[in-house]
C-alpha cells in the first residue's frame, strides 16, 4: 500500500505541478495587419508574480515570414514597430535588416518590465512564403503559429494560435503548455520504475 501511495503522490504532483500559476496569452486583431503598430498583442497573465523575460514568436508552421526591408524576399514591407504609446511595455528586437526574411523572432524584456498584468504590443509586416508581397498576413492567417514565453523562474510555456470569437481580432494563442525536458520524464520513470521493482519483490517475499 505504502508503494501504492507513493505513486499516487507522484501523480498529484505531475498533474499540479508549479507550471499551474503560469501563463501568457496573445491575440491578433482581424483583417490586414500590414504597415499597423498594433496588430499584435500579448499579455502576462501569470497569476504568481513571474514576469516574462523573452518570447519567442515562429511562423515557420504557417509558412510565413517577417518582411521588414525592400531587400528579397518581398520588396513592398513595414518595419518592427514596437508601441508603448497606449501602456505596452518596451522590449529589445533584432534589427530590421536581421529580421528581413526570417521566420522566428525573439523579444527580450528587462527585469520586472513584462510583469504579471502588463502587455506587449507591436506590429510588423509578415508575408506567405506562398504569396509573397500580397497583402501580408491577415489574422486568422496566423492560426497555427506558435509562440513560447520564458519566465522569470526559468520555466517556459508554449501555445499555437487558434480561431477567436473576440470581436476585432482573427486569432489568439493560450501560452499555458509546460513542455518538460526529456531527462525529466526519463527521472520520473526511472523513479516509478523503482517503486514497481520494489513492489514486485515485496510481493514475492510474502509469497
Amino acid at each position: 500500500m505504502k508503494h501504492l501511495k507513493k505513486l499516487a503522490i507522484i501523480a498529484a504532483l505531475l498533474s499540479t505541478s508549479s507550471f499551474a500559476q503560469i501563463s501568457a496569452s496573445g491575440r491578433i486583431i482581424d483583417g490586414t495587419t500590414f504597415s499597423t503598430n498594433n496588430a499584435f498583442q500579448f499579455f502576462n497573465d501569470s497569476t504568481a508574480g513571474e514576469y516574462i523575460t523573452s518570447l519567442t514568436w515562429d511562423l515557420t508552421p504557417i509558412g510565413g515570414f517577417f518582411d521588414t526591408t525592400g531587400a528579397n524576399p518581398g520588396n513592398s514591407y513595414s518595419g518592427l514597430v514596437i508601441n508603448t504609446s497606449t501602456g505596452g511595455v518596451s522590449a529589445t528586437a533584432p534589427s530590421n535588416a536581421a529580421l528581413d526574411g526570417k521566420r522566428t523572432v525573439t523579444f527580450g524584456f528587462t527585469d520586472n518590465t513584462f510583469a504579471a498584468g502588463k502587455k506587449f504590443i507591436f506590429g510588423v509586416d509578415t508575408d506567405l512564403s506562398s504569396c509573397i508581397d500580397c497583402n501580408g498576413i491577415n489574422g486568422a492567417g496566423f492560426i497555427g503559429a506558435t509562440v513560447s514565453a520564458k519566465f522569470s523562474d526559468g520555466q517556459t510555456r508554449y501555445g499555437t494560435y487558434t480561431g477567436t470569437n473576440l470581436k476585432g481580432f482573427g486569432s489568439e494563442v493560450s501560452i499555458t503548455q509546460p513542455v518538460p525536458e526529456p531527462e525529466t520524464y526519463a527521472l520520473m520513470g526511472l523513479g516509478l520504475v523503482g517503486l514497481l521493482a520494489a513492489r514486485h519483490r515485496k510481493s514475492r517475499h510474502m509469497k
